[in-house]
């Protein structure tokens, strides 16, 4: 794995775990088990936000899963066959394609040996939805802790930071399963792209007789 492709991994786990760490701190401050001022945390040292950032990630790497089964709600259907099934409607003029959703791995590995940089493109899709599906569950999570503090506060003007949070997560929910299509696609796109003879569909435009006395 190039270091390219591990940044978009890092990031994919530490933000969001540092959306989780935030709200388990947010939720063990509201019932009392633990006190501390968020402003406070801008005088804090670089040994202890490195701390921060490693506990973040483990958090992020911990919960992925959990991430993953709160983004089957905003899933249509398997976003693999979804995508595969358009694009073999959309091509089937011009191209035959023969696969089926248990070779994406196959194809994702022949992309990666023809041209990795490609192939980058299309894990950096992957990465960015792995992170934003995350985020939407950890704004879900915030948004009910703010709903316990609505019920002991009755401050009600909780209830538009309540609205704003399941907001954000539906969107970033939505936009994750995007991020997802293109993935797929970018693979297939790239697999028939190995296939397109652009010497045969691209000729130069030969000049007529008349043309070439004109000239």
């Amino acid at each position: 794995m190039n270091i390219r492709l591990g940044i978009y991994d890092i990031f994919s786990t530490i933000i969001p775990g540092g959306f989780y760490l935030v709200a388990i701190a947010e939720f063990t401050r509201l019932v009392g088990w633990m006190k501390f001022d968020w402003p406070s945390l801008q005088d804090i040292g670089i040994l202890p936000s490195l701390g921060l950032v490693s506990v973040a990630y483990i958090i992020g790497s911990a919960t992925d899963r959990i991430g993953s089964q709160w983004h089957r709600i905003f899933k249509k259907r398997g976003a693999s066959n979804r995508v595969l099934d358009r694009f073999k409607e959309l091509h089937s003029d011009r191209w035959i394609i023969d696969f089926d959703d248990k070779d994406w791995a196959i194809l994702r590995t022949y992309i990666y040996i023809h041209n990795p940089n490609v192939a980058d493109d299309a894990d950096r899709f992957n990465a960015l939805s792995i992170m934003l599906r995350n985020i939407s569950l950890g704004f879900f999570l915030l948004a009910l802790i703010e709903i316990i503090q609505l019920a002991n506060a009755r401050n009600w003007s909780i209830v538009a930071l309540i609205t704003l949070l399941l907001f954000l997560s539906y969107q970033t929910a939505i936009r994750a399963r995007t991020l997802r299509d293109w993935y797929y696609s970018s693979v297939l796109e790239a697999i028939i792209a190995y296939r397109v003879n652009l010497e045969e569909r691209i000729k130069p435009v030969k000049a007529s007789p008349k043309r070439r006395n004109e000239k």
